[in-house]
Parts: C-alpha cells; structure tokens; sequence
C-alpha cells in the first residue's frame, strides 16, 4: 500500500518503527492545520512557521507517548497550542517604560513611595476568583473543557470541534449547558460586582475639579523628566495628584496657557475635529485606580447619541481643556486618594510650577527662532548643486537598497 493511502495509525507504527518518510508524510497531511493554528495564536507568519517547526519536532520525539494512534491528529493540535502559548507567555513577559505607562499613574506609584494594596480590596478579588473557579469546576468534565478551550484559550468552535474529536454541533450544546449552569451560579456575583454597576454609582457621585499646577519632576538616576498634573477639589480642600508623561504634561501646561501656537497642536487639532463632525465633549471623568493607574472616560455627544471612550487621563484632561469641558473626579478617589490642603495654606498663589514652565518655553522659544534663523541663513548659502546633492542623499536613503 502506497504511504499516501496509509491511515494516520498506520502512518503512527511506521514512524515509530524508524520510517521518517511515514512521518514526513503526517507532516505533509496536517502541516497547513498546524500553520493555521499558530497564525490565529500569533498573527505573524514568519513567527507562525517557526512555532509550527517547533511543533513538529516535538511530535517527532515525543511520538512514543502518543497513546491513541489512531488520534495523531488531535495530539499535534494540542502540541501546536502549547509551544504558541509558551511563546505567548515569554512575549508577554516584558516591562513597559515609565514612559509607556505614564498617562496616568498614581502619585505614590513612582518614584517616592511603594504601593501598598488595600487588604480589603485584595481580599475581595480573591473572594470572586474563588467563586468563578468553584462555578467553573462545577462544570460537567466535557462542559468544562469545551468551555476553557472557547472562552480562556479564544479557540473557534471548528478548532474546539477538531481538537476534541466531535462535531461542531456537539460544542455548541455543551457551551449553551455551561452558559446556563454558570449564569444561574454566578448572577448574583455579577450583579454585585459588575463594573457597569460601579461605573453608574460613581457617575452620580462625581466632583467638578480644576488643576491646580502641572509640576515638572526630573528623576534623578536617570535623568528622564515626567508631570505631576495637581487636579484641586476647592469645596472639600482635596487635591489628587496624577503622574504623567513630559510630552502630555507640557500639552497641559500649553492648554492652560493664553499663547496660541502658529499652528494647531494635537489635542488642538483634535478638539477642532470633533467640532467639526458635530460632536461635543461633553465631561472628562476620572473614575477608577487600578493596579496603581487611574482610568479616565471620555464623554461625546453628537446629536442624541452618547458615546463614552476610554482614555486616559492626561490625554482626556489635556482634551479637556482645548474643548472648554468639565472635568470630574469620583468622590470615592478623593476620599482614597485626595491629599488635604491646610486652610492656612489656601491664601498661597497657585500655579508656581505654571510659572516655571512658562519662563522655560519663553525662553525656549526664543532658542528656536535663534536656531530657525541659521537654518535658514545655511538653507540660504547653498549652491544648486549642493541641494541636488542632498536630494540624491535623502532619495538613496529611502529608496536605495542600502
């Protein structure tokens, strides 16, 4: 009988007996399934191909393990998904820059003090994963696998099909049983704890703020520069100090200032935008702090559609200010987080670090034009040749093959 006609048991007690064209030819059978499989995990196809070589070489050494011979096929599908989520886990495993991570930081995240979780908070966490993983163990052993592999593993109901060895059909009864088992377990859990719920209580409860001062901070050891933008709760004598990036702090800083640049700036631009298609930022709200990073929304109004977006805050805030619209910060976050102003400080100005970046940009402003003139002074004493010169150098830089 030819290789090709063989069965994937028979093809199994070929390779296994040393006929590497038997296995060659499973290779051959199931090497577009496995790409596939490893496209949809990574979405990269050099990445991809390199993950399914990986695969099949672990197939090969390990082919003494396979039970079943007859279930070759489903024993490489799972092969594939674990070298593609030991990839996954590895890309994963990279640290942000501050920078990166910047647009919103608590003020005790960096660099002065640590962070310290509320017991409280973390012992409520603890409390639902607890539940959710008891409802899900609860689960028939088919219920239970069908239902990791669609909703923790984001594999498709055809993969799911294909990877446990029944039809398509079958998967959809057994998600739709396991739906119902863990609506019915877990809907009190949801109604407690859903984050819509929370996000409409602490709309209610939303305090109007107005920045107090935009601070620059230079971090000593490495020289890098970040904000401190100091959001003030007049009424109750609170401010709730938010880290940010340099770049969106200094367009804060701009947005609060009365100089207009020559031309737009981004968030500028932006406003004008939304403007233009009928839209109107309505509010910016500082609602919640997770993990040590505070989450903003963004409201929009076009006509009588409502549209929140999730931001964060120094983009929002600095929106906020181009668009002439409210910013709000959740009474519970102030509570939490608000530092306490003492009333024998309130007749002192504020706006200092405002102060300081102002003469900084003054001045900054005057070294751009200076550095603008003998751009142009140099632009103006070259020769024609010397400017098809340099266009030939920039036409072989990014078109040339070097």
């Amino acid at each position: 009988m030819a290789v090709a006609e063989r069965t994937d048991a028979e093809l199994v007690a070929l390779a296994r007996s040393g006929d590497k064209d038997a296995f060659g030819q499973l290779i051959e059978r199931y090497q577009s399934m496995a790409k596939r499989i490893a496209m949809g995990m990574v979405a990269n196809e050099d990445t991809a191909q390199d993950l399914v070589q990986e695969a099949m070489l672990q197939a090969y050494l390990c082919l003494d393990h396979l039970q079943d011979d007859r279930s070759f096929k489903n024993w490489l599908y799972g092969i594939v998904l674990n070298v593609c989520r030991s990839y996954i886990r590895d890309a994963r495993a990279v640290f942000f820059s501050l920078e990166a991570m910047a647009g919103g930081l608590n003020f005790d995240a960096i660099p002065f003090t640590g962070v310290s979780p509320d017991p409280q908070k973390v012992a409520e966490e603890q409390e639902v994963y607890g539940l959710v993983l008891e409802a899900v163990n609860a689960l028939s052993p088919k219920n239970r696998t069908a239902t990791l592999l669609f909703y923790q593993e984001q594999l498709s109901l055809q993969e799911i099909a294909a990877l446990l060895g029944v039809s398509v059909v079958a998967i959809k009864g057994r998600l739709h049983k396991s739906r119902l088992q863990l609506r019915a377990q877990l809907l009190p859990l949801y109604t407690e704890s859903n984050p819509r719920v929370a996000i409409e209580q602490r709309r209610s409860n939303m305090i109007e703020v107005k920045i107090a001062d935009v601070i620059p901070h230079i971090e000593q050891k490495d020289n890098t520069q970040n904000y401190i933008v100091a959001l003030w709760d007049e009424a109750s004598r609170r401010v709730l100090p938010i880290w940010v990036g340099r770049w969106e702090g200094e367009s804060i800083a701009l947005g609060l200032s009365e100089v207009a640049p020559p031309r737009p700036m981004t968030y500028k631009f932006i406003a004008t935008l939304l403007e233009a298609v009928g839209t109107k930022l309505e509010s910016v709200r500082v609602e919640a702090l997770r993990e040590a990073t505070f989450y903003a929304v963004v409201s929009l109004r076009c006509g009588d559609q409502v549209r929140e977006v999730d931001a964060r805050p120094s983009d929002a805030i600095a929106l906020a200010l181009h668009a002439n619209s409210p910013i709000y910060v959740s009474q519970e976050l102030l509570e939490q987080q608000g530092v306490a102003v003492p009333q024998s400080l309130m007749e002192q100005p504020l706006g200092k670090g405002l102060d300081n970046l102002r003469e900084k940009r003054e001045q900054q402003k005057r070294d751009d034009e200076e550095q603008l003139q003998k751009m142009l002074a140099t632009q103006a004493r070259l020769t024609e040749d010397e400017k098809a010169k340099k266009h030939q150098e920039l036409i072989g830089f990014v078109f040339g093959s070097e």
